[in-house]
């Protein structure tokens, strides 16, 4: 018989190392994986942030009697929701810096997460951003 089994004491030693680094890598990904989520939610939130107050700054007329019209708000607030998905029922909008010249609103929303909360610690740093759209003006 060609093939005979050595029956030595390295056996089955690379298997425990092999597990391990497995882990290790998977461990690895997962959080990778968790920053990159969190990096794009913060994208996605700027770029709809940047609409909806380009869409108010918009359509703000001369004779408006407020900064912010409620109509143009309202609907630019459903088109952010609408742009972030089930993401956009949890941020929360604040037009409240916004002034005849510019159109202000901030946007503050906790980045989603798929970590257990004991292995998140205190995670990823709230999303507050705030994005600024002037007003112009007719001549």
């Amino acid at each position: 018989m060609r093939f005979a089994c050595r029956a030595g004491s390295d056996i089955g030693a690379g298997l425990i190392s092999t597990i391990s680094g497995l882990l290790v890598f998977l461990a690895l990904l997962l959080f990778a994986t968790q920053t990159l989520i969190a990096l794009y939610a913060r994208s996605a939130t700027t770029s709809a942030a940047y609409e909806g107050a380009r869409l108010v700054a918009g359509a703000r007329t001369p004779h408006d009697v407020s900064p912010i019209p409620d109509e143009a708000r309202s609907r630019a607030e459903s088109t952010i929701r609408s742009q972030l998905g089930s993401f956009g029922d949890r941020i929360e909008l604040d037009w409240s810096t916004s002034t005849w010249d510019t159109v202000a609103l901030t946007v503050r929303a906790r980045p989603p997460s798929f970590l257990w909360d004991s292995l998140r610690g205190s995670g990823a740093p709230r999303i507050e951003r705030t994005v600024r759209v002037r007003v112009e003006q007719l001549q």
